[in-house]
Formats: structure tokens, sequence, C-alpha cells
């Protein structure tokens, strides 16, 4: 066990049989509709609405008022780096992939007020609820994919935060059904005019609703969360927030740290455990 924890480089996600039977019980042509017809855009409008009430006791969506889809949070980033022309930032540790699209300036703790900050809360870091970062002043694109898999507690906005990614990956194993929203406080570049023509993903919307029918936002971590709390007990870890995930200062877990001079592995549990 300690040795595949240790040898694991990647976080993996819970899977489970009743979300897979869940799954079952929707069909494709569900949502065969016409482009144009209205009937997509009232889809999405019911799913931002619940998604709004879903997530309200962890995060404040109140100043954003566009919603767009997007399948899953990594193309939420494609969709901000490739209309963005200003510099941006992002702390060491940090979650890699919009760093493979377009290199950003990696830091500590000095945070340039003048660069562009993506921020991921709950942290890729560590899979915990981080908010220290309150008086920043510089522009944050903020990304909450690993709510859902925490319980409730309440996550800062930076004042000056322009989007909110989320996705349905993380609490629920569905990394393949590519659900995603982003929220922001002006008209997306990109976005605005494709949700104009109802040009998006139906089926993902009609998923994303079934999901939150039939879950409340912090379900996964309130039944996974005693088997988290054992293994780290055996182990010698500390649980994360994030249900499948802990953290350890033992330089036996050195290969899992994530940035040069942190002395914290972040560690996944998910393929030790029967979900």
């Amino acid at each position: 066990m300690e040795k595949e924890l240790r040898n694991n480089r990647w976080v993996d996600v819970p899977m489970t049989e009743d979300v897979w039977h869940l799954l079952k019980e929707q069909r494709i042509s569900d949502t065969y509709y016409k482009r144009g017809s209205g009937q997509a855009t009232q889809d999405l409008e019911w799913v931002e609405a619940t998604h709004r009430t879903w997530v309200h006791d962890i995060i404040d969506l109140s100043e954003f008022n566009y919603c767009y889809v997007t399948n899953g949070t990594t193309d939420a980033i494609h969709q901000w780096l490739m209309t963005e022309d200003r510099q941006w930032q992002y702390i060491k540790g940090e979650y890699e992939y919009p760093n493979i699209i377009d290199a950003g300036t990696e830091i500590d703790d000095d945070i340039d007020p003048h660069k562009v900050l993506y921020l991921s809360n709950p942290s890729a870091r560590c899979g915990n609820i981080h908010n220290d970062l309150k008086d920043i002043e510089c522009p944050v694109i903020l990304d909450c994919t690993y709510i859902s898999s925490t319980n409730i507690q309440k996550i800062h906005v930076p004042k000056n935060t322009e989007q909110v990614m989320f996705s349905f990956s993380k609490g629920f194993g569905m990394i393949g059904n590519r659900l995603g929203l982003v929220y922001t406080k002006k008209p997306h570049k990109t976005l605005h005019l494709l949700k104009e023509f109802e040009n998006w993903n139906y089926a993902s919307v009609k998923t994303m609703d079934l999901i939150m029918s039939n879950y409340a936002v912090d379900e996964m971590f309130n039944r996974h969360r005693q088997t988290q709390i054992d293994l780290c007990k055996k182990y010698s870890l500390l649980p994360s927030d994030c249900f499948f995930l802990a953290t350890s200062g033992d330089p036996y877990y050195k290969k899992r740290r994530r940035a040069k001079g942190n002395p914290v592995a972040r560690l996944c549990l998910t393929n030790e455990v029967e979900w």
C-alpha cells in the first residue's frame, strides 16, 4: 500500500456503482434537439439555476451573471487561455495543465498584482480549501474542480475574480463525460457567441442535472470520509478536504511533492479502496 501511494504519480477519481447505474438511466436520444428550437437553452437555464443553489453553501456566484457549458475544466482552461492576451502566473505545485497550454510565470507567494493569477480552490496542490489570499489585487481565474469531493465550507472568492470553473469528474468519477460549467462576470469572448447559437453538448447538461437531482454537493464526502480517515490513521497520513486525497511530510513520499522545496506530498487514495 505505502509503495503504491509513493509510486502513484496521478490523481485518479473514485467510481461508484450507484453512479454507474444512474448513468444507465439516461438516453442520448433525450437531447436530440433541433438547434435554435430553444429546448437546449431551457435545459441549460434550469441546470444553471440548480447548480448555483447546489454550490451556494460553498461558493457565492451572485456576481457572476454569465454561465457557459464546457467539456470539463480543461476546456474552460482552453477557452480562457486562447483568448487571454495578458501575462499570467501560478503558485508552485498548482495544477500543471494550464502551463502546458501556455507558459505562465511560476511564483512562491510573491503574487504580481499586474498579472492574472490562475488559482485552484480546493487546491490541486493538496486537496484542501485555502482562504489565505483574501487581499490580492490581481485578476483571478478560479478553478473549483474539486468541489463535490469536499464537505461544505465556504470558499473565499477574491474580489477581482473574472471566471470560476467547475467540473463533475472529481466527486463522481465521470472523467470521460467531460462535464463542466464556467461562470464569468462579463460575456465570455468565445463561449458567449456559441451560447447564442445553442452550440454546446446537450447531453452533458442533462447529465449534470441528473447528478445534482440525485446527490447533494457534499454527499460523496460524507459517504466516504470515514474510509479516508481510517486509511490515513493506518499509514500516518493527513486527510485532505478532498475525500480521496491525503498529504504527508514523510520523506518516504518525497517523489509526490508538488514543487521543489515543498515538504508536503500529495497522495491519492483512490486505487486502494473499493468505493
